[in-house]
């Protein structure tokens, strides 16, 4: 930690700071504001109140005018002027101009941000020819900019807004082709073809327009594109061609937005019946039906096109045909698949996937010996080892729960065997252990602790922890010779970029601390040393999502299974607690945060942008409809774009939570399994199997997606408490501690 310290400080050494600057004489003074440092600390923290966005801003000024008044001419103070002129563009524009130049001169290191500021602020005030000369010469004078797109996206709206169109269509271009996903890329575009249709270019301007209303549908800027094509179509409805319905269709599917994209796939087969797409079209309407649970439709339509096989679509529709039977508890179709369709060429990997949803409703029919009968072929399809691997887990499963408490120890040896695979391999060690359990083997104890040996962090060695003393890791075992920035020879310190993020982080402008920090992953993604160092500093300059992930992706053997040490810093990393005070603000007493940062860890990866392919929005994957179920419950309305704001998706996806925890008498398991699969079907598995133990009822949980992601949230839950120090704390909604 004193490393880091001294690493963040020569990285923000543009000035000095020393002790006179940092300390008030005052005894009577705001504990808050003793310091510089502090006070300028004070100001960004999180709220504990829930507040709106723009009472979040307004307090936050008011706080970092207090940096300048109480500290005036520290370097604390200087960041709290620039601070207040970023957060003053779109509020006050004149006067954070007021602010940003006065700046300038103490931020070199970031002259190409401030002069955006600048130029943003210039652009919001009115003064758009200014705005745009100044955005113009960014890359001169920065080449090594990353705002590359940003510029361009703010400098085109600039000459055009002062109908210098010659001047607007490089950058306005050059925006979009740079960085498609930008907020403003559709308007880019609007601005674009009607720069287009100014110099006479109208077929390009239309080529525009389409563009428009194919990439962002359902945006203001694509019913402004489809009235101008109309226009330009001599005022007759504008119709789009077979190819932008297909390719507008794929656009909304891949915004989850299944509903739209249902009803523009069915536009394209009425539009186009003989379209050489139209099978694949036919298949992906289907599926978009699936995802919005309309299961009786999508399989009218799977039927079709497996009765057209073989063919690539026919066999896809076959595991989706099987997926809807087995929802819709046609058990006997589901039975007879193959029989009914004999045309379709199925893979060997659609064959097994078919076999695992026929072995799955017999089992639900309590028809032990036909399930295992359909998972035995599967383990004849020779060298397809994860399917194999499938099959014999769901045997030994099969096996446990009908009391064969030796053959399932014989067939999840056989599993264990195939392969070194810790992803599944502490599941089958397991249970291993639990039968010889139930055949009270005297070697019970030691299977149990060679799987906490092994897998050290798995949801398996949590489970084994509840039933037997298992000695925690050795710290010494498990932590690496070095920390971030002690290993040396990477040369990050020095780089420009990494300076930057520091300073950006620094100054709380997490976002854009985080564009610097992913620029350096690329550059030195081959040193190990420097990417802990770099994952670290992007989770803290903000990136929780992008860290989390990348910190998942290089290290998950070390942090997830304990299969490698860990440098102490990742688990910051890997478990973010910046979401904590605001689940406490915004939850009863009883409520245990950590159950909500588990959620949002699994669910979204901390991506407030996330969506789901079936719809589900930002930090805790709400479906717009549950959620204003949940606010006209708490008298309140939520509309699908309000769940971005991660204030908002915190607030009602833990009413949500606490609504199930009260609707199944604080069970853990049952509330976070009826968090993804909903409450009646959960209350239909207590039906049948709620009297079993807590992990025999997570197996037996019939959905593949809701099984894995219970095991997760949990997984995820007791880290959370076991890096927090509160383990098994009276607050705790674990039922294994």
């Amino acid at each position: 930690m004193r490393v880091l310290c001294l690493l963040l400080l020569s990285a923000l050494s543009s000035v000095p700071v020393s002790a006179e600057e940092t300390a008030i004489p005052s005894a009577h003074i705001d504990p808050s504001c003793e310091t510089a440092e502090r006070c300028f600390r004070s100001a960004l923290a999180p709220d504990a109140e829930a507040l709106s966005a723009d009472e979040r801003t307004a307090r936050k000024l008011e706080r970092l005018k207090r940096v300048t008044e109480r500290h005036a001419g520290s370097l604390w103070a200087r960041r709290a002027t620039l601070t207040m002129g970023v957060l003053l563009i779109e509020r006050q524009p004149a006067e954070a101009l007021s602010h940003l130049r006065a700046a300038k001169p103490d931020f070199t290191l970031l002259d190409d941000y401030v002069r955006l500021w600048i130029g943003e602020a210039l652009l919001r005030s009115g003064d758009v020819s200014s705005a745009a000369s100044y955005l113009e010469i960014i890359p001169n004078v920065v080449p090594d900019t990353l705002l590359g797109s940003r510029i361009a996206y703010r400098s085109g709206e600039a000459w055009f807004r002062v109908g210098q169109c010659g001047y607007a269509m490089e950058p306005l271009t050059k925006a979009v082709t740079q960085d498609p996903q930008d907020p403003g890329a559709a308007r880019a575009l609007l601005m674009l073809a009607e720069c287009q249709a100014q110099g006479n270019r109208s077929p390009d301007s239309s080529v525009t327009l389409r563009q428009i209303w194919v990439r962002y549908p359902k945006t203001p800027e694509a019913d402004e594109a489809e009235k101008q094509l109309s226009r330009l179509n001599e005022g007759e409805p504008w119709k789009p061609t077979a190819d932008e319905r297909y390719a507008r269709a794929s656009a909304l599917a891949a915004a989850a937005m299944n509903e739209d994209a249902a009803e523009d796939f069915k536009a394209f087969l009425t539009s186009a019946p003989g379209h050489p797409k139209r099978e694949e079209v036919r298949l992906r309407l289907a599926i978009a039906l699936v995802r919005l649970k309309r299961y009786d439709q999508a399989k009218l339509i799977f039927q079709e096109l497996a009765s057209n096989g073989p063919s690539t679509e026919a066999n896809e529709a076959a595991v989706w045909l099987a997926r809807s039977y087995l929802r819709l508890s046609e058990g006997d179709r589901l039975v007879g698949l193959r029989q009914a369709y004999p045309k379709l060429t199925l893979t060997s990997e659609q064959q097994a996937l078919i076999l695992i949803m026929q072995g799955t409703w017999f089992d639900d029919q309590n028809q032990p010996e036909q399930a295992v009968a359909q998972y035995r072929q599967i383990t004849q399809f020779g060298d397809r080892t994860e399917q194999r691997a499938e099959a014999l887990w769901r045997i030994g499963w099969i096996q446990y729960r009908t009391g064969q408490y030796r053959e399932a120890v014989q067939t999840l040896q056989e599993l264990v065997a195939i392969k070194e695979d810790p992803a599944n391999n502490p599941q089958a060690l397991y249970w291993t252990a639990r039968s010889l359990e139930r055949l009270q083997d005297s070697t019970t104890a030691d299977a149990y602790q060679s799987l906490c040996r092994k897998y050290a962090w798995t949801y398996y060695c949590q489970l084994t922890r509840s039933r037997v003393d298992v000695p925690p890791p050795d710290p010494a075992n498990g932590t690496p010779d070095s920390e971030p920035g002690e290993a040396g020879g990477s040369g990050i310190e020095q780089d420009v970029h990494y300076r930057r993020a520091v300073e950006l982080r620094a100054l709380g402008l997490e976002q854009e601390a985080g564009r610097e920090v992913t620029w350096l992953l690329d550059r030195y993604v081959r040193n190990r040393a420097a990417l802990v160092e770099l994952i670290t500093r992007l989770s803290e300059a903000g990136g929780y999502h992008q860290g989390l992930r990348l910190a998942r992706l290089h290290f998950r053997d070390g942090l997830e299974r304990g299969l490698e040490p860990v440098q102490p810093s990742l688990w910051n990393v890997a478990y973010p607690t910046v979401y904590l005070p605001t689940i406490r603000a915004l939850s009863s007493a009883r409520f245990d945060p950590y159950l909500a940062a588990a959620i949002i860890r699994e669910e979204s990866q901390y991506d407030a942008r996330a969506v789901s392919r079936v719809g589900a929005i930002g930090l805790m994957q709400l479906m717009p409809t549950t959620a204003q179920a949940v606010a006209q419950r708490n008298g309140g309305t939520v509309g699908r774009d309000d769940l971005f704001d991660h204030e908002t998706n915190i607030r009602y996806g833990v009413r949500y939570l606490e609504q199930l925890l009260g609707q199944f008498n604080g069970n853990l398991v049952h509330a976070v399994a009826a968090y993804n699969a909903g409450p009646p079907i959960v209350t239909s598995w207590i039906q049948k199997f709620g009297d079993k133990e807590p992990d025999e009822f997570v197996e037996m949980i019939p959905y593949q997606e809701t099984r894995q992601y219970v095991r997760r949230v949990l997984r995820s839950y007791r880290e959370y408490r076991r890096l927090g120090g509160e383990a098994c704390a009276v607050r705790s909604l674990d039922k294994t501690c």
